[in-house]
This record gives C-alpha cells, structure tokens and sequence, in this order.
C-alpha cells in the first residue's frame, strides 16, 4: 500500500480544524449580509415615509382649499331677520356649509366639519359631513362616515382674518361664530407627531365679504 503522506492532504480530505473555520466564515458573511440587507430595508422604509407624509398633506391641503374656498355664507334661521350665517369657527375645529364634491354623490348642501381627534400615534384631522335642511325640505340622510386627512398630528390651530367689531381693524382671530358673514381669510397651522411644522395654510372663501375698518 501506498503511505499516507505520500498521497498527500488532497486525499484524505478536510480537517476538522478546516471545516470549522470554513463554517465560522460562512456564518460571519451570512450575519453581515443580513445586517446590510436590514439597513437597507430600513433606509427604504425611511425613504418612503419621507416621499408619502409631504404627498398626504399635500392632498390634504388640497381638499381644504377647494372646500374652503366654496363655503357658503347661507343663514342659520329661516328668519331673515337673524343674519348670522353657518360658520362655526374655533381653535381647534370648524364647519362651514358647502357644496361636496360630485364624487362623493351626497348632493345638496351640507354641513362640513374639520376637527382634530385622538388616533394611534398622536390625533389625526378629520373631515365629516352632514346634510344641511333648506327650506320645509328635510336633509337627506348622509351615507358617509368621517374620513382621515392627515394622521399622526401633535397640534392644530386655525385661524381667522376679519373685522372683530364696529369700527376695528381687521385682525386675526382664534375664533369666528354667529356673525354674519364669513372670515375674509381661514389659516391652518399644523405641527407633526414628529415635530415637524407643515407648512401655513391660507385660504380666502370666495363668497367673503371685503370688510371695512
């Protein structure tokens, strides 16, 4: 027979000693590329929520544009005698009466309200709708239950730019209710659950009147 060592280390195969250290490096390229692959998916992950939170508020902010714009300064009493008209406006809400969407298939005028509620994450702006009586005719029942605007918001603020009394100058206000014309402009401030400021909102309704000071 032919000694071993004549044959050669090829011919009797690995060592243990070989294997483990094989094992060792194939377990320490599988952990690494494991962990780039997280990072990755993480920094995707983040690159994503960056690209969609501007693209929600964005449609948000959208929505409440057109809506605001087209509030309808229509009275609260069949009286005529009561001018005040259907703009309920404080800090943290408002309704205003307008025309919704042909999409949403509601038809007639309706009551919408925005408001900030709690949610998961911080409270979130909530847009509703509810069908506003014109005349003997009653309001149809509205089909439509509240829908999210944004989420995650830690704080909201509107404003309004009106004429606070008889011979005053225009000035922002925290609130604008039971009078008798709508705000000459609506601002929105919103903060983030992460902190961020969304940029201001500011809307003029079409049909304000341009008080006087």
């Amino acid at each position: 027979m032919i000694p071993r060592a004549i044959l050669g280390r090829d011919a009797g195969g690995f060592t243990l000693v070989e294997l483990l250290v094989a094992i060792t490096l194939i377990a320490l390229l599988t952990t690494g590329l494991y962990q780039a692959f997280g990072i990755g998916s993480r920094a995707a992950r983040t690159v994503s929520t960056n690209i969609d939170r501007p693209a929600e508020i964005a449609v948000a902010y959208d929505f409440m544009q057109r809506e605001l714009t087209a509030a309808e300064p229509l009275p609260t009493a069949i009286d005529p005698s009561q001018a005040a008209v259907k703009f309920d406006g404080h800090a943290q809400d408002v309704s205003f009466v307008v025309l919704p969407p042909a999409y949403l298939a509601l038809g007639g005028f309706h009551l919408l309200r925005l408001a900030l509620e709690p949610g998961q994450g911080g409270s979130r702006l909530v847009v509703s709708w509810e069908g506003v009586a014109r005349g003997p005719i009653a309001p149809q029942p509205t089909m439509l239950g509240p829908s999210v605007l944004i989420d995650q918001v830690r704080s909201l603020a509107f404003g309004y730019f009106g004429v606070p009394g008889p011979k005053q100058k225009p000035a922002w206000l925290d609130r604008w209710s039971e009078r008798d014309s709508l705000p000459q402009l609506i601002r929105l401030r919103i903060t983030l659950a992460n902190g961020t400021r969304a940029p201001d909102l500011i809307v003029a309704p079409r049909l304000a009147e341009t008080a006087q000071p």
